[in-house]
């Protein structure tokens, strides 16, 4: 699997530019100053995590629809242990443990028990957005310490730590896909999982590392906006599914499964920011980005269709 999907990936670096060439001359300055430009690099760097992680499952034929409950409960969790007064590195330690058992237990649902991926994760991300909030009845969980909230508000070569950790951990999620036989693994199962297992391949454990790279990506996304929100809620990271699925889509994987790629991910996700920022300043309600999120997803996979229809038929005619 290559890294770069030169017709898919430069369509959608095209759209980029045109929309930000466009955003430009419509809203001038409102949209090109570095205040808004932050302020939507900061909201990719959560929906990249996500998307990462969600494209590396749907690479291997399946679906996590638990996210978004993923991150609001990794961040209840570490946000309450700092609250009652344990140590930072531990806190997050704890919370990232949560989100790596939370993954372990919908891999072992989906290849050990054999419940169909969407039906185990919808499960998953009812309990754990219910338990986030039992856990707070609701309330904000704030006065976290101070050394906490510095990081994730903090900068290192005059851009926000968020946004290089989530564009670092990018970059290598696109050497590993593209260079480790652990992923390469992964296309084999999502192309066909029966193929996969009678060629010898350990389907059950590589199918569970898919799982839990996918929560540890989200639960790292959830420590990372607490951090800079300085508070945990029960209520974050809803609709955060759709994006996630909508990006990845977007840059080329396939809800079918044994396609996916890391550029046109982040390409999908930086697509899909542009465009709920640029509603939002078009004077476009907020509520309306789920089913922005919605549209996009409609659109990308009625463009996988087409794709394929004609690469069928290409096939059949050579």
């Amino acid at each position: 699997m290559r890294f770069l999907k030169v017709t898919r990936n430069t369509s959608l670096l095209t759209l980029i530019c045109f929309l930000i060439v466009a955003m430009g001359i419509i809203k001038g300055t409102a949209f090109l100053n570095y205040s808004n430009l932050e302020a939507i690099l900061i909201g990719m760097s959560y929906d990249l995590l996500l998307a990462l992680g969600m494209t590396i499952v749907l690479i291997q034929g399946g679906i996590d629809l638990s996210v978004g409950s993923v991150m609001a409960f990794t961040g209840i969790v570490t946000t309450l242990l700092l609250q009652g007064g344990v140590a930072v590195p531990l806190a997050i330690a704890s919370g990232m443990a949560t989100a790596v058992a939370i993954g372990a237990l919908n891999g072992i649902l989906v290849a050990k028990v054999n419940v169909a991926p969407f039906v185990a994760t919808l499960g998953s991300m009812s309990i754990f957005r219910g338990m986030s909030y039992v856990m707070t009845s609701g309330y904000f969980v704030n006065k976290l310490p101070e050394s906490y909230v510095a990081f994730g508000r903090g900068r290192t070569l005059g851009l926000p730590n968020n946004v290089l950790i989530a564009v670092f951990i990018c970059i290598a999620f696109g050497v590993l896909v593209d260079r480790m036989k652990l992923f390469k693994q992964m296309f084999y199962i999502g192309n066909s999982s029966d193929a996969a297992f009678l060629s010898g391949l350990p389907t059950t454990v590589v199918t569970v590392i898919g799982y839990v790279i996918c929560s540890t990506t989200a639960g790292l996304a959830a420590i990372m906006m607490t951090s800079r929100l300085a508070m945990g809620h029960a209520g974050f990271g809803i609709g955060a599914e759709m994006r996630a699925i909508a990006a990845a889509v977007v840059g080329g994987a396939s809800l079918a499964g044994g396609k996916g790629n890391i550029l046109g991910t982040f390409l999908g996700v930086t697509l899909v920011a542009l465009i709920n920022n640029a509603f939002i300043m078009l004077n476009g309600s907020q509520n309306w980005q789920s089913a922005i999120s919605g549209i996009i997803l409609i659109v990308a996979l009625a463009l996988n269709i087409v794709q394929e229809r004609i690469a069928q038929t290409r096939s059949v005619t050579v």
